[in-house]
């Protein structure tokens, strides 16, 4: 009974804001790079490339296959770089001979165009999509937190201000 009629505390809006902060910054950290910025990646067929089973745990488990291909960028040595979440390359796997030519993000790793032979198989405008779409949702769902915390912490604002405002006696 006690607990149907407490109040919810301070703490708990200010940790709905705080989650909201997080998602924000989570958001904004997946936005996607300007193609300009992208650095192109050229190697001959047959490519090395493992086909590695992604599992997320948690409330919602999700599992996704991703492809790793090993590649050398030009300020970081041999690295592997990967497409962005839940997109797959097709027929890099099974080409045998070519030349493959990829748009990596140097940050994190991530391929945004894959063209074989001058054709593309995957566009930047799909992979930065993808992304952008991934990076709206964390974007919304932050501004949602941020503005619940904000509401539910405005009371106890407004009570702070009449304490202060009544006239002492």
């Amino acid at each position: 009974m006690a607990a149907e009629q407490a109040e919810t505390g301070p703490l708990w809006w200010a940790g709905v804001a705080t989650l909201g902060l997080v998602f924000l910054a989570y958001g904004y950290g997946i936005l996607p790079v300007a193609r300009d910025r992208l650095v192109a990646v050229e190697l001959e067929a047959p490519l090395p490339v493992r086909q590695v089973l992604i599992q997320l745990s948690g409330r919602n488990p999700d599992s996704y296959y991703t492809q790793y291909v090993d590649a050398s960028l030009p300020d970081r040595g041999k690295v592997v770089i990967r497409p962005v979440a839940k997109v797959l390359i097709p027929e890099i796997e099974s080409l045998r001979r070519g030349q493959v030519r990829f748009l990596v993000d140097p940050s994190r790793l991530r391929i945004y165009e894959a063209a074989i032979d001058g054709r593309i198989v995957q566009s930047y405008a799909g992979s930065a999509g993808r992304q952008r779409s991934h990076a709206f949702i964390a974007l919304g769902a932050g501004v949602f937190c941020v503005c619940v915390g904000a509401l539910g912490l405005a009371p106890l604002r407004q009570a702070r201000d009449k304490k202060q405002a009544r006239p002492k006696s």
